[in-house]
């Protein structure tokens, strides 16, 4: 009896669907939907569709929300480069979901060479997204890149863009303060100064969270009516 028992949990461990055997590790789909620049649905491979749709926040990046000026423009991005495309998900071993129940995941896009891009680099690298550092899921971005990380903007976990921030962090602040090679991305308000900065500015960290508004980009900040920080000199 023993002998045929084990041969039948293999079999049923075989059957499971690719998600189950993949969760939490790697699973390959197909992109359905384009929610927003950072946030998708994929189609698992192997699933049926009813039950294999799922959503999708890219790990650790960050795209202006879709009320910003930036906001459709990276979400065209994304969807011109993933939308029907075939996927492989380094899905978040950690925690797995965020509190809206997406998996968390680095999104590689399968190229026709059998190669893999790191869909959550390309992001930041094309400026359609800031780093946002979060230290409850496995990954970290700075080992994206093969030598040193951008300077694009990195917010910690407990940052958004409401007046809840305790701290802002940078991956790299060794920026120049007379470089104007600056990326679009989150940028710092000060509600009582009427002044914004970029992140890793000495002031933005100082800045009283009770003080703290986030922009899209420095356009956007200038829009509101708010004007430049003298110390970062952001454009």
């Amino acid at each position: 009896m023993r002998n045929e028992i084990i041969p039948i949990s293999i079999l049923l461990v075989l059957l499971l669907p690719p998600l189950a055997l993949a969760a939490p590790g790697e699973a390959n789909g197909t992109v359905t939907y384009v929610v927003d620049g950072d946030t998708i649905n994929v189609q698992i491979q192997g699933c049926n569709s009813r039950i294999g749709n799922i959503s999708v926040r890219l790990a650790d990046i960050d795209c202006p929300e879709m009320n910003s000026s930036n906001g459709t423009r990276c979400k065209q991005y994304t969807y011109q480069e993933l939308n029907g495309s075939s996927v492989t998900l380094d899905l978040d071993d950690k925690t797995g979901k965020d509190r809206f129940n997406r998996w968390v995941a680095v999104v590689f896009l399968q190229n026709p060479n059998g190669t893999l891009d790191n869909f959550n680099k390309m992001l930041v690298d094309s400026g359609n997204a800031c780093i946002w550092n979060f230290t409850n899921n496995e990954f970290d971005p700075a080992s994206w890149w093969d030598e040193k990380c951008p300077a694009r903007a990195c917010k910690n976990e407990s940052s958004n863009r409401s007046h809840e921030s305790d701290s802002i962090s940078c991956i790299d602040n060794s920026y120049n303060n007379n470089s104007r090679s600056w990326p679009d991305g989150a940028v710092v308000g000060n509600i009582a100064s009427r002044k914004y900065h970029d992140p890793c500015c000495q002031w933005a960290k100082e800045m009283s969270p009770a003080n703290l508004v986030w922009f899209s980009s420095f356009q956007d900040a200038r829009d509101q009516g708010y004007l430049p920080c003298q110390a970062c000199s952001p454009p």
